[in-house]
C-alpha cells in the first residue's frame, strides 16, 4: 500500500510536552518517535481517545525557544505488555503559528541535509 504523506516524516528524539485541552491535567513530557511540518507520532501513558485535542510544545535540539501547536490524536494503538499503560498515538498539528511552522520546517529540512551528509 502506498502512503500519501503531505508532509516527510524523520525519525527525530524531539521533547514533546502535552496536555489535554478538554481536561487539562498535569503536562507529560516524553520523547517523540518521529516529526513532521503537519505531525508527530509518538508514546503516552494514557488512554487517549481518537479526536482529543491537545496543545503541544516541542523542543527541539540546539533551540532552546520551543514551538507549540494544537493538535488532534488521529489514531492510537496499545504497545508493550498486556498490563502496561503505553499506548502511542499519532498527532496532526492543526493549529501552529507562521512563525512556528517556518522554524520546524527549517528544522526538519536541515535535519535531512545532515543526514545525507554521512
Amino acid at each position: 500500500m502506498e502512503e500519501n504523506r503531505k508532509f516527510v516524516r524523520i525519525e527525530w528524539p524531539v521533547i514533546i510536552k502535552y496536555k489535554t485541552i478538554e481536561e487539562p491535567r498535569a503536562q507529560d513530557q516524553i520523547v517523540g518517535r518521529d516529526i513532521s511540518e503537519g505531525g508527530a507520532r509518538f508514546i503516552v501513558y494514557e488512554r487517549l481517545m481518537k479526536g482529543t485535542k491537545l496543545e503541544v510544545q516541542l523542543e527541539v535540539p540546539f533551540d532552546s525557544m520551543p514551538l507549540f501547536a494544537k493538535g488532534e490524536v488521529m489514531w492510537i494503538k496499545k504497545v508493550g505488555e498486556e498490563n502496561a499503560k503505553m499506548f502511542e498515538i499519532g498527532v496532526v498539528f492543526k493549529g501552529v503559528s507562521q512563525n512556528d511552522q517556518k522554524r520546524l520546517k527549517m528544522y526538519i529540512e536541515n535535519e535531512i541535509k545532515e543526514r545525507r551528509k554521512t
